[in-house]
C-alpha cells in the first residue's frame, strides 16, 4: 500500500511530535536541577540538595500524580537564595527569619529567574506560568499548586533545614529560631501535610 506523502507527514505530527514533547519536558527537570545546583555552586552542600530533594518527595507524597511543572517548582522553589549577596545569618540579626518583606522579594525573583530560565530552554508557555505562580507564592500559599509546594516545603524543612538554624540560636536568640519553626510548621494548609509534618516539628522543637 502506498501512503501519500502528506497523510505520512499528518501522522508525524500527530504521533513523533508529540512523543518528542513529552521526551523534552520529561528532561527539562534534569536540567532544572543541573541549572539549580550550579547557581548555588559550593552553596549546594549534602544538605542544600537533600532539602530541593526532599520537596519533590513530599509534593509527591501529598500528590502522587504531580506532573513535571510542579515537580520543577518543588526543587527550584528557593533559586533566589542562590544569588543573594548577604550571608544569610547575619541578614537576619535585625530581623525576623519570616520577615515579610524578605519574603516577598525572594519568592517574586525566585520566580523570574526560572521563568527566564525555562523560556531560554523551550518550555511551553502554560507550563512556564505554572512554574512562576507557584513559586511566586511559595511562602504564602493561595491556590492549590502553591498551597502544595508551600506545605512540601514546610515538611523538608523540619526534616533537612530546621537543623541549621537551631545551631544559629547562639548569633541570633532561641525565641528568633524557635518563631522561624513555629512558622514553617503553623502555615501548612492541608490536613494530611499537617499529619506528616508533626512528628517533625516535635522532634525538632525537642533540640531546642
Amino acid at each position: 500500500m502506498i501512503i501519500k506523502k502528506s497523510a505520512l507527514m499528518e501522522w508525524l505530527r500527530n504521533n513523533y511530535s508529540n512523543i518528542s514533547c513529552k521526551d523534552r519536558h520529561f528532561n527539562m527537570l534534569d536540567k532544572v536541577k543541573q541549572f539549580v545546583n550550579e547557581s548555588f555552586g559550593k552553596g549546594v552542600n549534602e544538605k542544600g540538595s537533600e532539602h530541593f530533594e526532599q520537596t519533590i518527595y513530599w509534593a509527591q507524597q501529598l500528590k502522587p500524580d504531580a506532573d513535571e511543572p510542579i515537580l520543577i517548582a518543588a526543587y527550584a522553589h528557593d533559586i533566589a537564595r542562590a544569588f543573594r549577596k548577604e550571608n544569610s545569618e547575619e541578614t537576619f540579626k535585625n530581623r525576623e527569619l519570616d520577615d515579610p518583606e524578605i519574603l516577598k522579594e525572594h519568592q517574586e525573583e525566585g520566580a523570574r529567574i526560572m521563568a527566564d530560565f525555562l523560556r531560554k530552554e523551550g518550555y511551553d508557555e502554560g507550563s512556564i506560568k505554572r512554574v512562576y505562580d507557584m513559586i511566586r507564592r511559595h511562602e504564602e500559599g493561595g491556590d492549590e499548586e502553591s498551597d502544595l509546594i508551600k506545605d512540601a516545603d514546610s515538611i523538608s524543612y523540619l526534616e533537612i533545614n530546621a537543623v541549621k538554624h537551631i545551631k544559629w540560636i547562639d548569633n541570633l536568640g532561641k525565641d528568633k529560631i524557635k518563631n522561624k519553626i513555629d512558622w514553617m510548621y503553623n502555615r501548612i494548609s492541608s490536613d494530611k501535610a499537617k499529619e506528616l509534618a508533626n512528628p517533625l516539628y516535635e522532634k525538632v522543637l525537642s533540640l531546642i
